[in-house]
């Protein structure tokens, strides 16, 4: 069987002059079998059988069937009257005729592809560009249809003689049959080089969602709409972002404001109103600003298709898109689809049964050169990490540890921990940086061995993804040893898993694991027997939301109609997305100071769960913490997330840590000593509350109006 394959959701995608044009990954596949199909006196010896949508409503004729038409019209170029003898020819398509997404483009390049492999013409692919463009006459769809991704096409000037032949009626190139096969036996053959292509280069987290409603709308009524003059402000509104747009969308990070921009029109849509109830109100009840993600939108083609780009958020885009159109008593599908990069692909399965091609693990999407080749470009930040006891080398089965060497000269307690960095790592991908979620990950770990007084020793990490980028990987690692070294623990090994179709483009999922120790002798943390009422609270500052609550966050955002490329409104000097990204501070050094003077009763590392869940886990079920929240200054991130979501002082108390990254239990007459500890080490102190006796509640907290002026 040979297996003709087309991405089928090929459209321009905003300004008009049929010059641009995104092959999207919906596939038009035509399977051929040779031996299988028509009896001797079936029409053009070929029989058609379809599936997919528009089934029961497609001819099945071959002199009708778009495919098998342009087919025969390839053939007959080529003196050749129909195909080969008991010709089967299976259609499978997936994608809605008149929808706007470019479908009679794919059909016209498949059935070129159709006739050329039939006929064994070998015809290339700029070629079968010629032939498509005798047929349809719009360069952008077959192009990018034909050759793949995001391209852009236009049509040359010819001399006079090829001009007659490339402007004969379509009607001549596809004759309707008229009473016998001779009908288009000798059709106009196409000039070469009629048409000329270029492939822009196209940002890998760009995606897009299709909008596709319930109805139709032809291709020569959507044209027939259109203006025999423009005026040339609008022309030239276009051709400025024509421009603008073949640039803009090879650009990473998507710079959102000029892609908006870019995809404007006034030479199509304006006029195709009138077909799709709704047009103008619709693309214009979306915007950067209003749904944090989008980066454009645009009529789709000759519509009614919309084409939204996006890098996040697709789902509530495409839910707002959807309820619009509702609105108009219109219903729709949708569907997120990638740019098909492969455009028209020909596969013949019988020439290789007898010898299968030989695979390999990077045919399967997994490339044992890149996980070298990251490994190589990690190794320095990985020995920077260094420390007694290992030697943070890289390369073997696993991380070796000497607790001699690192001044353990008895069997030490160990203390474990492990955890990942959330959907921090969301912003993260929109902003194309990966230089800080490393250090996020660290403290996440060694702040959890740290309040239990353990020294951090040694750091695993796992990274998990689709398909490896060696830059961001590289700037992953990087910051999972700049954690580490400020943690004074070792990253002694780590994991690297290509997961082809577990993860989508760009995206990957990281988590780490840590290893703590406490020399013998020494109780592991909190000593809740030694505390009593009266004892002091102390908090150490947090710098923001560090690695928690992230998933509130990125909805508050998007409620305020903000991208994460905005400046951020809590500090003018830097977007929401850099803001967002400061790492998790890592109390490590600055508490195991305090330890080894032994001058702590508790700690609790305040994450997930806020005050309220994490406080009472370091205390004796008898008593609870008052906590005055006046004592501390609250970031002007939190503040204003917590201001703009109109989030409850109990929620902000739940979710975030409100400024303290770290609460501290301190007897009364060591906390002078302690706060002088810490504040050498660099951190910010300040005394919040007290033990009281448990009463129903683990965390009392008085004095919250300040967290909402």
């Amino acid at each position: 069987m040979i297996s003709i394959k087309v991405p089928c959701s090929s459209a321009n995608i905003g300004p008009g002059f049929d010059v641009i044009g995104l092959a999207l990954s919906e596939w038009l596949e035509v399977q051929i079998n040779l031996d299988d199909g028509a009896s001797a006196d079936a029409p053009y010896n070929c029989r058609i059988t379809y599936e997919g949508l528009g089934e029961g409503e497609v001819p099945l004729e071959p002199d009708h069937n778009l495919i098998t038409q342009t087919a025969l019209y390839v053939l007959r170029c080529h003196e050749q009257r129909s195909f080969p003898a008991k010709t089967h020819v299976h259609i499978i398509n997936p994608i809605p005729l008149g929808r706007g997404l470019g479908s009679s483009g794919a059909a016209v390049v498949a059935g070129v592809a159709l006739g050329s492999t039939v006929g064994k013409l070998d015809l290339n692919k700029d070629r079968i560009l010629d032939f498509c463009l005798m047929i349809e006459r719009h360069p952008d769809n077959v192009a990018a249809a034909l050759y793949g991704g995001f391209v852009g096409s236009y049509l040359k000037e010819l001399n006079p003689e090829d001009m007659k032949r490339k402007e004969i009626p379509l009607a001549e190139v596809l004759p309707e049959p008229q009473g016998g096969e001779d009908t288009g036996l000798r059709p106009p053959i196409p000039p070469k080089d009629i048409g000329k292509h270029i492939r822009f280069p196209w940002a890998k987290e760009i995606k897009c969602i299709a909008i596709i409603p319930d109805f139709e709308v032809s291709t020569a009524k959507a044209r027939s709409v259109l203006p025999t003059t423009y005026e040339k402000s609008d022309v030239i509104y276009n051709l400025q972002r024509v421009a603008l747009l073949t640039t803009a969308l090879g650009q990473s990070p998507p710079n959102a404001e000029m892609i908006y921009d870019g995809m404007q029109d006034k030479i199509h849509q304006p006029y195709r109103k009138t077909l799709i109830p709704g047009l103008t109100e619709i693309l214009q009840s979306v915007t950067p600003a209003s749904h944090p993600g989008l980066l454009g939108i645009c009529l789709s083609g000759a519509g009614p298709t919309i084409l939204a780009l996006a890098t996040d958020n697709f789902e509530h885009i495409a839910t707002h898109l959807i309820d619009q159109f509702k609105k108009e008593n219109i219903s729709c599908t949708w569907k997120l689809l990638e740019p098909a990069y492969d455009g028209l692909t020909i596969t013949d399965s019988s020439a290789t049964r007898s010898a299968p091609q030989a695979l390999t693990y990077a045919s399967a999407g997994v490339s044992i050169d890149s996980g070298n080749e990251l490994v190589t470009s990690i190794k320095a930040a990985v020995k920077s990490t260094k420390r007694p006891g290992a030697d943070a080398e890289i390369g073997g089965f696993g991380g070796a540890f000497d607790f001699e060497a690192a001044g353990y000269t008895e069997p030490p307690i160990l203390i474990q921990a492990i955890d990942g960095i959330g959907t921090k790592l969301k912003i993260a991908f929109a902003m194309n940086d990966f230089s800080t979620v490393g250090i996020d990950l660290v403290a996440m770990n060694v702040n959890d061995l740290v309040v239990q007084g353990a020294e951090p020793l040694t750091f695993m990490d796992y990274y998990a993804c689709s398909q490896l980028e060696i830059p961001d990987a590289v700037s992953f690692v990087q910051g999972v040893a700049k954690g580490c070294v400020e943690s004074g623990c070792a990253l002694v090994g780590g994991e690297t898993a290509e997961m082809p179709g577990m993860y989508q483009g760009k995206e990957f999922d990281a988590a780490g694991a840590a290893t703590g120790a406490l020399k013998k002798g020494k109780k592991v943390l909190p000593y809740t027997d030694a505390m009593k009422e009266g004892d002091v609270l102390l908090g150490l500052a947090s710098n923001g939301p560090h690695s928690n609550g992230y998933s509130l966050i990125r909805k508050v955002i998007e409620r305020a109609g903000l991208s994460f490329q905005d400046k951020a409104p809590w500090d003018q000097s830097q977007s929401v997305g850099q803001s967002l990204l400061l790492p998790t501070r890592i109390y490590v050094k600055s508490l195991l100071a305090a330890v080894t003077q032994d001058l702590l009763l508790g700690m609790a590392h305040i994450t997930g769960g806020g005050l309220e869940d994490n406080i009472p886990r370091m205390l004796p079920k008898t008593l609870a913490a008052e906590v005055d929240a006046s004592t501390w200054d609250v970031p002007p991130v939190l503040k204003w997330l917590k201001k703009s979501g109109v989030i409850s002082d109990r929620e902000f108390a739940r979710t975030w840590n409100t400024g303290l990254g770290m609460v501290i239990v301190v007897e009364e007459s060591k906390v002078d000593a302690a706060i002088d500890v810490l504040r050498s080490e660099g951190e910010k102190v300040c005394r919040i509350g007290r033990l009281m006796k448990y009463a129903g509640e683990g965390v009392v907290l008085s004095k919250a109006e300040g967290w909402n002026s």
